[in-house]
């Protein structure tokens, strides 16, 4: 059949009959970029012509799939004037030539052979609009610069939709009739087949996707828009996607060093690399013989509705076991609890040999690059024993929350933790929304250096050096050379540490993120400082004797070597245990990243043994902390307020006698400047009484430094906490004037600080707490016994 052509509505809605898949590309007369799709396009249908008609009589026995009984997927053109004539709200939106849509019927019939009944579905016809909403339709997404990426595309698409509707309708484990409220509704609201595979037993899912599995499950690679090209051949050259075959997905760079394996001459040896795993989502539905309960039903709407967002993700699949109690699905739900959702990872990994060295070796260029060993593709490979060993890689457990709207959120962050590619790379109009929700609160990030991408140039050095996959518009120096690798390197045992941590990990939530130096936002959020390292190399040093202590120095600097560069260097984040924005901070500097390590590099290296002190509370927690000149005595203001910093807050908050009243503070924030006022008065009146040996009134400005406390949150600035002397450990937040939460509060909250007025009311709410040694401050001013009285009666 090859490239169809439909030149009128009526060829195009026939074209539809049956719940048949179709690939549109809209032309238009006056485009003429859409004959590079159109190759692709017969490409691509010849493909499926001749994949179709040599699996014509294939049974695929118990699983009840045999192509010969299912419409075969097309791909066609259609003219922008004929699209016009159909309902433009069903093809959707236009905004360019040439286009690409997906269209599917929802009308389908067991037997192809049935043409009474489906001649009666014209899905697009101006006559039937009221069956519209029974048509699907997308935009195509993928890529498309080679037919075989056009191919893969459809016939994912095609076993999604189309062979998923056969086993759920036609298969021996049909769709039970509708029997409930919510169920009904959902069913007026789609009134396709959601793109689940329905099956009764684990082993026919797993024998399923050991014949299926590479046709309905594809790597996802990641889609970028880059400045520029060098930007674009940067990003190939540091993900592995220069030289490296579509079908790998994840992280594999095409050349390594010759210190990664010790290869000899006619070594015939095969490697294996692991690369991002497929992601199944398989729901448990206990139907017990009776009409399914409305909970139930609620749990199975919520995880159709998930299957028909993430349809267009090619690395997960949805699958359902309808099976009579929930006893059948104890393989992979111990809890065997109806509407439990498992989520699975499939293994992969590319198996790859080793060039020889001994044409390199005998060659006159004896740089680095040159002696790199070229790894050769062998084949990529699909661990499917996984679904076998019913082990789920988590699960969730919908009876565990009572409200419909717990379970949604719940659900969808289930969903995304476990389907969040193993390494991103930092874009912030694709990446941003997933890297940084809220309950997203660890975050292991690399930083790598493109400072040596402003020196491309159009002509490099050596021809030779590009051969062996030297950045085209990248001038080759010694040094460029150095940086290259170095980070090449740490991005490859970055991405190993990130698989081996998912993998043993079920329910950390922990972010992967590649970032480039080029984000400076980001390297500022995480306390990444490239700008000192500069000012001191054009401006030089500091004299000794104008240097702050080494005590007071910000960590982000310490990451600097005379020998080796700031970058790569790695950070992680930590606000799982700590509230509002303080975060603990750690930090892994570039020398150490390529340390020696008991871990293999193949399964990170030093990386992951960093990852792994973090998670286990062994590695040193870094304090953000601003630069002050440290004196004998504690820095004090105009106003007498001592300022702390995250380096000065354990000696002059937790381990002074005095109590302590702490404002945390902003200054950039308003409101803190106006209760500033309050605490100067505050600190006035302590001086005033004689109370300063016994009350240390601070301030410190959480921009700029970490408050090292687990008690504080620094979420709502300002904000004030008291340090009793002898309880520091159990700090004291100073509240609104009513307490959150009692009943007063309801109607007569006061937000944040701004019942105060003076620095009065923050003597008389300390004295409030009963902490205070009051006849010890009576006796602080022997002039005046009644200055405690006089105090709290001022405000009378």
């Amino acid at each position: 059949m090859g490239l169809q052509v439909w030149d009128t509505p009526s060829s195009f809605n026939q074209a539809l009959e049956g719940g048949r898949l179709i690939l549109v590309i809209i032309t238009s007369s006056w485009c003429d970029r859409g004959e590079i799709l159109e190759t692709l396009g017969a490409n691509a249908a010849q493909r499926i012509d001749d994949v179709f008609t040599s699996s014509r009589g294939n049974d695929a026995g118990e699983l009840a799939f045999n192509s010969a009984s299912l419409p075969k997927p097309l791909i066609g053109l259609l003219s922008s004037e004929t699209a016009s004539q159909l309902l433009l709200d069903g093809l959707g939106p236009i905004t360019h030539y040439p286009a690409l849509k997906f269209v599917v019927s929802s009308s389908y019939n067991c037997s192809v052979n049935d043409r009474e009944k489906q001649q009666q579905q014209q899905p697009l016809d101006n006559n039937h609009g009221d069956d519209i909403d029974e048509t699907k339709i997308w935009d195509y997404i993928g890529p498309k610069e080679t037919a075989e990426d056009v191919y893969d595309s459809v016939m994912m698409y095609w076993y999604r939709n189309v062979v998923s509707s056969h086993i759920s309708r036609c298969g021996p484990n049909k769709r039970k009739p509708i029997t409930t409220q919510s169920e009904t509704e959902f069913s007026n609201k789609h009134k396709h087949n959601p793109p689940i595979f329905e099956f009764t037993s684990q082993i026919q899912i797993a024998s399923f996707l050991e014949r299926y599995g590479e046709q309905l499950l594809r790597p996802a690679q990641a889609r970028y828009q880059h400045q520029s090209a060098f930007d674009k051949e940067m990003f190939e050259f540091y993900t592995g996607l220069q030289h490296s075959d579509s079908a790998i997905g994840g992280f594999f760079h095409p050349y390594q060093s010759l210190s990664g394996h010790e290869i000899r001459e006619h070594d015939v040896h095969t490697y294996t690399q692991e690369i991002d795993p497929y992601i199944l989502f398989v729901q448990c539905r206990s139907s017990k013989g009776k009409s399914v309960k409305e909970d139930q039903s609620k749990a199975r709407q919520l995880f159709e509705e998930l299957a028909e967002e993430m349809m267009h993700r090619s690395d997960v699949a949805f699958f359902a076991l309808e099976v009579a109690n929930a006893k059948s699905c104890s393989g992979w739900f111990p809890k065997m609890s109806d509407g439990a959702i498992a989520a699975i990872r499939i293994k992969r990994g590319v198996n790859y040999s080793i060039t020889s060295p001994k044409e390199m070796t005998t060659s006159s260029d004896q740089s680095v690059w040159s002696q790199r060993q070229k790894r050769v593709i062998r084949n990529v490979t699909t661990d499917w024993n996984d679904v076998k060993r019913r082990i789920p890689h988590a699960l969730f457990i919908p009876s565990e929350y009572s409200r419909e709207e717990d379970i949604l959120s719940n659900l969808t962050k289930f969903a995304v933790i476990h389907t969040t590619p193993t390494v991103m790379w930092f874009d912030k109009s694709r990446v941003a929304q997933f890297a940084f929700p809220k309950y997203r609160t660890i975050h292991a990030v690399l930083f790598i250096d493109m400072a040596l991408g402003y020196e491309s140039s159009t002509k490099p050095t050596s021809t030779k050096h590009i051969r062996n996959g030297w950045p085209e518009n990248l001038s080759y120096s010694v040094e460029t050379e150095r940086l290259l690798l170095d980070q090449q390197r740490a991005i490859q045992m970055f991405y190993n540490a990130a698989l081996q941590y998912r993998s043993q990990h079920k329910d950390d939530n922990v972010v992967f993120l590649i970032v480039l130096s080029t984000e400076t936002r980001i390297l500022t959020t995480f306390g990444v400082d490239l700008w000192t390292p500069l000012d001191d190399a054009l401006f030089g040093v500091v004299e000794e004797n104008e240097r702050v202590s080494d005590e007071e120095i910000n960590h982000s600097t310490t990451c600097r070597r005379d020998s080796s560069p700031i970058m790569p260097i790695m950070a992680v984040t930590d606000a799982s245990k700590r509230t509002g924005k303080q975060t603990s901070r750690y930090y892994l500097c570039s020398d150490d990243i390529f340390d020696p390590s008991d871990t293999l590099f193949e399964h990170g290296g030093a990386v992951k043994s960093f990852i792994d002190d973090v998670l286990d509370s062994s590695a040193v927690q870094f304090t953000r902390s601003e630069h002050r000149q440290v004196t004998a005595q504690p820095v004090a203001a105009k106003s007498n307020v001592t300022v702390v910093t995250g380096n000065t807050f354990q000696s002059l908050v937790m381990e002074r006698e005095e109590h302590t009243m702490l404002l945390m503070k902003q200054s950039t924030c308003g409101h803190c400047k106006r209760f500033s006022i309050f605490w100067n008065e505050f600190q006035t009146i302590i001086q005033a009484l004689n109370w300063s040996s016994v009350i240390n009134v601070c301030k410190i400005d959480v921009t700029k430094n970490d408050v090292p406390h687990p008690q504080i949150d620094a979420w709502d600035i300002p904000s004030v906490y008291y340090f009793p002397a002898g309880s520091k450990e159990t700090p004291i937040e100073m509240t609104p004037k009513y307490d959150k939460g009692s009943i007063d509060a309801q109607y007569q909250y006061d937000e944040g600080l701004s019942w105060v007025t003076s620095g009065y009311d923050v003597v008389e709410w300390m004295m409030k707490q009963g902490k205070l040694d009051l006849e010890l401050l009576a006796s602080l001013d022997a002039n005046r016994a009644d200055s405690i009285d006089e105090v709290t009666s001022t405000r009378q």
